[in-house]
């Protein structure tokens, strides 16, 4: 029983010297963000802890999960650059700025994912007094242009529908919006018709919302969102503009790196990087005769990022 019992203890031994070594050995923590344009799925190194003057892998994965394929069609170009630390200090290779290609978004008919672009980056770690260990954040942040695009049906009644419908002040009739999927949403509502005597005379608002979902940030100054609008042939945008909040300066990208084709068009602010409200005012020229359902697009067109951030523990091991 006694040979038993100290064979079980050295099994034992035996279990924890195995483990021991593996403890870490593997990446660190990865805190990644990105939603329903690319994500990032992976960003770890491939030691969680290592000596001073160590060399460490870091591993960058992301994923066009969203419903853009580039102005081409062949896919979202993406680059990834490398934050937070000091490119001589760490011996940065090949270099903090990496292009990942063109990322395809994913495929319903066939059912599969979107594209997966990649980077691997060979770090050295700093110089440190033995004994003097040191916590280190590293961020990677990916930058990426982007496309959503909404389609929104509305019903136009006939004039005698159409009176009563101003008459008793209820909503026009519509549809449920569809919309392709991307980091910037965009919610479309028709206002109530302005009481009006005459259908010529009618008036009508489509209010459009633009809200940061991707848990990344627009890029430029200000965030400017492009935006363009198109309408059913039977009405016209009163004064002439839609939405009349567009600005036609270009906007700034100095936090963009070099590569990354920007937006044209008009452009509308993100109030503080997070969402904002338009508004377009439409009136009546030719009714239909008849029921008909109109077809209001808005497009819209961008330049996002994202980031992903994990550790990594130096531990000093120099005698200075």
């Amino acid at each position: 029983m006694a040979d038993t019992f100290r064979y079980a203890k050295f099994l034992l031994l035996l279990c924890v010297i195995a483990i021991v070594p593996i403890s870490g050995c593997i990446g660190g923590t990865t805190i990644s963000t990105g939603g329903p344009g690319l994500a990032i799925e992976t960003f770890k190194t491939s030691l969680d802890s290592i000596d001073s003057g160590e060399r460490v892998g870091l591993q960058l994965e992301v994923r066009n999960q969203g419903g853009y394929n580039g102005q081409l069609g062949n896919g979202v170009p993406v680059i990834a650059e490398l934050m937070s630390i000091d490119p001589v200090e760490w011996g940065v290779t090949p270099s903090m700025v990496v292009d990942l290609g063109a990322l395809l978004m994913p495929d319903t008919d066939s059912q599969t994912q979107g594209g997966l672009g990649k980077a691997n980056w060979q770090l050295i770690a700093p110089m440190l007094k033995r004994g003097n260990d040191k916590s280190y954040e590293l961020r990677a942040r990916v930058f990426y242009p982007y496309e959503t695009n909404v389609r929104k049906p509305v019903w136009f009644v006939t004039a005698e529908e159409l009176r009563r419908i101003v008459q008793s002040g209820d909503a026009l009739s519509s549809e449920a919006q569809t919309q392709s999927n991307g980091p910037v949403s965009v919610t479309v509502t028709t206002g109530n018709f302005v009481k009006a005597n005459e259908f010529k005379d009618s008036k009508f608002q489509l209010q459009i919302n633009l809200d940061n979902v991707g848990g990344g940030q627009v890029r430029g100054e200000d965030y400017p969102v492009a935006i363009s609008v198109e309408w059913p042939q039977w009405v016209i945008p009163v004064g002439g503009y839609c939405p009349s909040q567009t600005q036609w300066i270009m906007p700034l990208y100095n936090d963009v790196p070099m590569g990354l084709q920007q937006p044209v068009g008009t452009f509308v602010t993100l109030w503080n990087g997070k969402s904002t409200d338009v508004t377009c005012e439409f009136s009546i020229l030719d009714p239909p005769s008849s029921r008909t359902s109109g077809e209001f697009k808005v497009h819209i067109g961008y330049i996002y990022s994202v980031d992903g951030v994990t550790q990594l523990t130096v531990k000093g091991t120099e005698e200075f």
